[in-house]
């Protein structure tokens, strides 16, 4: 930074100069100007951060040079000096922004400490100039986006709305224009924006979130071909594509320790420059048709994952299933699979499937009247699930062309069990959570809303990931958990404003909130007066 000093007097000029090491205090250079005229001049040939003032000159008087800073030099802070103390003098430095006024003879300790004060506020205004222009960088980005239609595609097999089997997913494949050939594999990461560290409004807060998919989508593509995909929950992904005859060789040389690296430079990228705490879940390679399955899991991690926060975690498959040896393929028993489904045990059910499927592969004995006997037992043990539980086939995405699906080998069989399979559970997690976790939030926060709850606390109460909690509120009530919860402490604001005498103040601790002028600010922004002004006219009412 460059400090300009302003005074006619020589002496004050050189006392100023060399009252400290102005270097060390972060000033590079400091210049000097004993008129108005020669000040602009050094004012116009350079950019100059920091400027002391005299306000008495003889050719022109200093608060009339600051004017002229303050339209042609607005980045440039300044302070006054002065011998007199009048009122007016401060008043017209006040009005012209001066960041402070100081008496002559200067104490040097005060000067110091004004001078560091500027300087703060200098770099807060560049920060801010700074996250201006990233603002409007991404704002324009968002503007200019349009719906992808390989994105549409990603979020149609994602939510199952696509046969993942067959002829079915070929032409959907090749007509999305992926990229992508059916054998090829692809690796998913989550990425969970926990909370925003700073209030953002619901527009800002959208413009963020599409500035960290872009940053996300930057950041894992660099190395690895891939996409940035927000599915239809809304849930980001980044995808990360293998071929399918060099799928081994490409994970090997995507490295977990080096996708991990990249994460955690991705992780503080958003908490420094887009205000977010960010969770990245890395699953691993899986053939386009499984993809599904394994973006499910890793929103299951992120459901149950209540403590690490602003971590890369790696998925970890559960359950691994094998089936016994000596099984015969005129007998096979999909009991274990049932049971799985309804215990709720989806990433068991789906492994269960895989392992049977490759130990009848390797049984030279199997058929196809087999094939087509184990296609009819899993039907049945769907729609005896669906029994159980009483959920609607109709309910279901795609549930008619699931069942009426011919199989042709047992590849498509895996690939369609383990579709049907995850839709009919899926529509069993939802509807559960719907009704329970919701109600439970809702319930909480209603019994606790005297106390200084927050959306951590409600979801460590269900237990879940507090985002994936906000997404679910969100999804099922249409309205923010963070806006409804600070809705019903309001509303108990003003009940108790209504019936009760106690102070303002006591009322605000009593409904948790320890900072008053936040508590005023929410209850105005909630019904357009403060809590003092709606207790008035309410008694003039009454």
């Amino acid at each position: 930074m460059q400090l300009l000093i302003v005074d006619d007097e020589q002496f004050a000029v050189e006392g100023l100069l060399y009252c400290c090491d102005w270097k060390a205090y972060g000033i590079e250079e400091v210049l000097t100007a004993n008129r108005a005229d020669k000040a602009r001049a050094l004012l116009n040939d350079q950019r100059i951060e920091l400027l002391i003032c005299d306000i008495e000159m003889p050719d022109e008087d200093g608060l009339s040079l600051v004017g002229w800073v303050r339209e042609h030099s607005p980045w440039t802070e300044s302070i006054f000096l002065t011998c007199h103390s009048e009122f007016s003098y401060a008043k017209k430095a006040v009005n012209l922004g001066s960041f402070d006024y100081l008496l002559k003879p200067v104490d040097t300790d005060e000067l110091l400490s004004a001078v560091s004060g500027m300087m703060a506020a200098i770099r807060e205004k560049e920060e801010y100039e700074s996250y201006n222009r990233m603002y409007h960088k991404y704002l324009n980005l968002w503007q200019q986006e349009q719906p992808k239609r390989v994105e549409r595609f990603w979020q149609d097999l994602l939510s199952r709305s696509i046969l993942s089997f067959g002829d079915f997913f070929d032409r959907e494949l090749a007509g999305a224009g992926v990229g992508l050939n059916p054998d090829d594999q692809v690796l998913p990461i989550l990425i969970s924006i926990e909370e925003w560290s700073k209030p953002l409004s619901p527009r800002d807060q959208e413009i963020m979130e599409y500035a960290v998919k872009k940053a996300a989508e930057e950041c894992f593509t660099e190395e690895y071909p891939g996409e940035a995909v927000t599915d239809k929950s809304g849930v980001l992904f980044i995808l990360l594509y293998a071929g399918g005859a060099e799928g081994e060789r490409e994970t090997k040389k995507l490295s977990i320790q080096r996708l991990t690296a990249i994460g955690k430079r991705f992780i503080q990228a958003c908490q420094e420059l887009f205000y977010s705490i960010v969770t990245c879940y890395v699953g691993s390679f899986k053939p386009l048709q499984e993809l599904p399955g394994m973006c499910e899991s890793l929103k299951i991690m992120e459901r149950d994952n209540i403590s690490r926060t602003q971590s890369v975690l790696l998925y970890l498959p559960q359950d691994q299933i094998l089936l016994s040896a000596d099984s015969n393929s005129e007998d096979i028993l999909l009991g274990d699979l049932i049971s799985y489904m309804l215990n709720g045990k989806r990433e068991s059910a789906v492994q269960f499937i895989h392992n049977l499927a490759a130990k009848l592969e390797a049984d030279p004995c199997f058929q196809g009247r087999h094939l087509d006997a184990l296609h009819q037992d899993t039907l049945q043990i769907i729609y005896h699930f669906l029994q159980v539980r009483g959920i609607n086939a109709g309910s279901i995405a795609l549930f008619t062309d699931w069942t009426t699906a011919r199989i042709r080998g047992l590849l498509q069989y895996r690939h369609w069990a383990e579709g049907i399979v995850s839709a009919v559970m899926e529509a069993e997690f939802e509807r559960q959570e719907k009704g329970g976790v919701i109600e439970r939030s809702i319930r909480y926060i209603q019994q606790h809303v005297e106390e200084e709850i927050s959306r951590a606390s409600v979801a460590d109460y269900v237990g879940l990931n507090p985002a994936y909690l906000s997404r679910l509120f969100k999804k099922e009530t249409g309205q923010n958990l963070i806006d409804f919860l600070i809705s019903v402490k309001l509303n108990r604001t003003r009940e108790l404003l209504d019936t009760t005498d106690m102070p303002v103040s006591a009322i605000a601790q009593q409904v948790g909130y320890s900072n008053f002028s936040h508590f005023t600010k929410m209850f105005r922004k909630q019904f357009d007066v403060n809590p003092q002004e709606y207790r008035n006219v309410t008694k003039r009412l009454d």
